[in-house]
């Protein structure tokens, strides 16, 4: 479970940086389950820390990106309208 979470963190590294709003929030959602796989692992076996801090990490970080940044392009664009107006 924990290089699960590790690949599920990375995924929603990835997808946080995708030009589709859309996909953001997948990934967010995947980071969400990457920070679950990793608090189980944890729970599981206490000896895997190293890798169960590496999945929530990434984890973490990929869901913030991914809720993070369709907010900032939406106040963007609205800004933008409101500019040119």
């Amino acid at each position: 479970m924990d290089i699960v979470s590790i690949v599920l963190g990375v995924i929603a590294l990835a997808t946080a940086f995708a030009p589709f709003i859309w996909l953001q929030v997948i990934g967010g959602f995947v980071g969400i389950a990457g920070i679950v796989l990793a608090r189980r692992a944890k729970k599981a076996d206490y000896r895997k820390s190293l890798t169960t801090a590496i999945g929530m990490l990434c984890s973490v970080t990929g869901t913030l990106l991914c809720f993070i940044a369709p907010v900032l392009s939406l106040a963007s664009n609205v800004a933008l309208f409101f500019m040119t107006r």
